[in-house]
């Protein structure tokens, strides 16, 4: 099974919102050890989980048994350097290596799929602009 190097240290932002990680963290995606690695580095920020509060009551607020999963998955989108289906496919499979329950893992990868071409499409034209930024003289 796959797995996290660690459970790296969180330091919350002063906007409330967003937290920063601390240390570096790696996580191997498919099996434990593998070739395949997602390296998140300290420094990284993020907002946890993008649950809309209306959902916090049935799956949960931005932190939970999910927490490192969203970090990936927040990495993965704000990188872009896979596909946004491996990138939620990895949230998915971080999520049962976390333990979060069968229930709970579905919905939120359902959503992540339904929904989540709108953060993944705005920062994809970002990425773009800042590309061309560094080729134009």
């Amino acid at each position: 099974m796959s797995s996290f190097t660690k459970h790296p240290p969180l330091q919350p932002l002063s906007d409330g919102i967003h937290w920063q990680v601390v240390e570096d963290f790696e996580y191997h995606v498919g099996k434990e050890e593998s070739n395949d690695v997602v390296k998140v580095p300290a420094g990284f920020i993020t907002d946890g989980a993008s649950i809309p509060k209306i959902f916090w009551s049935i799956i949960g607020g931005p932190w939970g048994k999910y927490g490192y999963a969203a970090i990936l998955h927040d990495f993965c989108y704000s990188t872009q350097t896979r596909t946004r289906l491996a990138s939620d496919k990895i949230f998915l499979e971080a999520m049962k290596v976390l333990q979060v329950n069968i229930f709970k893992r579905l919905i939120m990868y359902r959503a992540v799929r339904i929904a989540s071409f709108i953060p993944w499409n705005k920062r994809a034209k970002q990425i773009k602009k800042e590309v061309l930024k560094t080729c134009l003289p």
